[in-house]
């Protein structure tokens, strides 16, 4: 072209400008100011139809205006919740029933579902390959009846790596979507560093992913990727519902995308498009379903349970026969337990004079086989061991008759000292107390001549008799006046040293009393102490005149508190002497 012509084609265009500027003003204001005056008369003739054409060709409408009218409603809840309760209070009701009852249904149709997985050979085989795969029984039943599911969607930042957004199958929480994006992006970036550039002149990108629990379908972008969890086999039409949910978020958030700085708040809208990916099939099952295995375990189950309850049974039966045994004298059952197979833990207690356990056992009709016997000794004082007891003692003396009356034993017949000595030492070992189940009144005492013929003798037995008595002593308690049972057996031994002192004193013709001597330790006021000491010595001589011994033959007296060092601590006691002389 010549300088000519561009000079001509510049004033052209200038004059243009010119006649423009005439016309529509500076800056077109008269074009434009005319415009705004119509324009909401011109928009509202062409916005409807605008909207539903835009929504037919792409339906982009429902994708740009959803999170506004979510973001609307939120804001109402939060600022004016009293008018929308009140203005859908009228329709609450059926929802409400609307709703429990959708949601029993389902509960139904997935309890079910879950006892038709449960309860069969295939879910128990389903349950150890979840188990041997590390995934839960869910998620592997989930792969099992689907021929494919999208568990996950990611929407990830292509530049950063950083997660904008992600959308679950059942809702659940999100933890490891930041981990799998983060992850994705360093693989990505690794095969883009690692591998030859396309034909494009462009990295290579990862298109998918398979691990032994997911296929990862991932779907580049110019800004951003979206990556697809898919169990099972994905179809084609997930590829392209992938690209599709792609294309629109970049045509939707393309200034977001272009100015990201690390806040992924805008994106939040962007849960509609995702979960359009969240595509699923469901494999056609049998209806017809043989359930005798499921039903077999169930029997095997209620018969096993039936059988440990028939064996529980038997042995509580067992047990509290064992615990309600009729009344056996000398025999105590202090614990029984019954377990397994009839197999009986019995600790008694057992007197050395009862019946034997297996002949009392046999006794009551029981057999058992297996018994763990634990046998502790004791001495029973009732009267049927008592009998047997004195039986067997009294089987070295034919001269003693014994009768029982009133569960007391009467003694009767003729003994020597010594032996006398003897049998009612082990009487009283057997458990006899003289006066109360020991009546000895109608036994006689042979004459010390057919034992001892020497004087000599007699009176040393008689001097060792009265050491014997002195050198019992009885212990009271602290500010105590009792005669214990412990004294009370003392006392019978005492008063049978005396009645064997007796005969010898007769036969030496000697004549004795008893001094009884009670005292007291020095602690407390003394006063107090003498009348203690004094108390203890006459309720020792009554106790003694109970057993036979004649009041005359006694002498009782308190000495009071005694000082005598490293005793005086100890001196709660009474003492014994014996004062003796010739009758001539």
């Amino acid at each position: 072209m010549s300088k000519s012509s561009l000079n001509e084609q510049v004033d052209s265009e200038q004059q243009l400008e010119q006649v423009r500027a005439l016309i529509l003003g500076k800056n077109s204001h008269v074009l434009t100011d005319a415009i705004k005056k119509e324009a909401r008369t011109i928009v509202g003739d062409v916005l409807t139809e605008a909207l539903h054409d835009r929504q037919k060709k792409d339906g982009s409408v429902n994708k740009v205006l959803l999170p506004l009218v979510e973001n609307s409603v939120e804001h109402l809840v939060t600022h004016n919740g009293d008018k929308l309760v009140s203005a859908f209070y009228p329709l609450m009701g059926r929802l409400v029933r609307k709703s429990v009852a959708a949601f029993l249904t389902d509960f139904m149709e997935k309890t079910n579902q879950l006892i038709d997985n449960s309860f069969t050979i295939k879910g128990l085989t389903w349950r150890v390959k979840a188990w041997q795969a590390g995934v839960s029984f869910s998620q592997y039943v989930a792969s099992q009846t689907f021929v494919y599911r999208v568990e996950h969607v990611l929407l990830i930042h292509r530049e950063t790596g950083l997660l904008l957004n992600s959308v679950d199958f059942n809702n659940i929480a999100k933890s490891d979507a930041d981990l799998i994006s983060s992850m994705l992006s360093a693989i990505n970036d690794f095969v883009g560093d690692s591998f030859l550039d396309n034909e494009d002149g462009l990295k290579e990108q990862l298109q998918k992913v398979t691990t032994d629990n997911f296929t990862l379908l991932i779907k580049p972008g110019p800004n951003a990727l979206v990556v697809a969890a898919v169990t099972g086999n994905p179809p084609q039409k997930l590829s392209n519902q992938l690209q599709l949910t792609l294309e629109n978020i970049h045509r939707l958030y393309t200034h977001e995308l272009t100015q990201f700085n690390g806040d992924n708040e805008s994106f939040l809208s962007a849960d509609t498009l995702l979960r359009d990916c969240l595509l699923a099939e469901q494999k056609t099952t049998n209806n017809k379903k043989t359930s005798w295995y499921a039903w077999l375990i169930v029997l095997l189950c209620l018969t096993l349970f039936s059988f440990q309850t028939v064996k529980w049974w038997g042995n509580k039966v067992l047990t509290n026969k064992l615990l309600t045994l009729e009344y056996q004298p000398g025999v105590v059952v202090n614990h029984v337990r019954v377990q397994g197979d009839k197999v009986v833990l019995l600790d008694i207690l057992r007197d050395p004079d009862a019946i034997s356990v297996s002949d009392w056992l046999q006794k009551n009709n029981l057999t058992i086989e297996q018994i763990t016997l634990t046998e502790r000794l004791y001495y029973s004082l009732a009267p049927e061991i008592l009998n047997v007891r004195a039986a067997r003692l009294l089987a070295s003396y034919p001269e003693i008759t014994k009768v029982w009356q009133n569960d007391v034993l009467h003694l009767s017949g003729s003994l020597n000292l010594l032996s006398s000595e003897k049998l009612f030492n082990a009487l009283s070992v057997a458990g006899f107390v003289i006066g109360k189940n020991l009546s000895i009144d109608k036994i006689k005492q042979a004459s010390i001549n057919s034992v001892i013929s020497n004087k000599a003798l007699k009176q040393q037995l008689f001097k060792n008799l009265v050491g014997e008595i002195s050198a019992i002593q009885l212990e009271f308690s602290v500010a105590s006046d009792q005669v214990t049972p412990t004294m009370q057996r003392t006392l019978e031994q005492l008063y049978q040293y005396l009645q064997q002192l007796q005969q010898l004193a007769e036969e030496l013709n000697l004549s004795f009393g008893l001094v009884i001597i009670g005292c007291s330790d020095n602690t407390g006021n003394i006063t107090t102490n003498t009348l203690l000491s004094k108390e203890r010595a006459k309720n020792t001589g009554n106790a003694l005149n109970l057993l036979g011994l004649n009041k005359k033959q006694m002498y009782i007296t308190g000495l009071g508190q005694i000082d005598i060092m490293k005793v005086k601590n100890n001196a709660r006691k009474v003492i014994f002497n014996v004062l003796y002389v010739d009758k001539e």
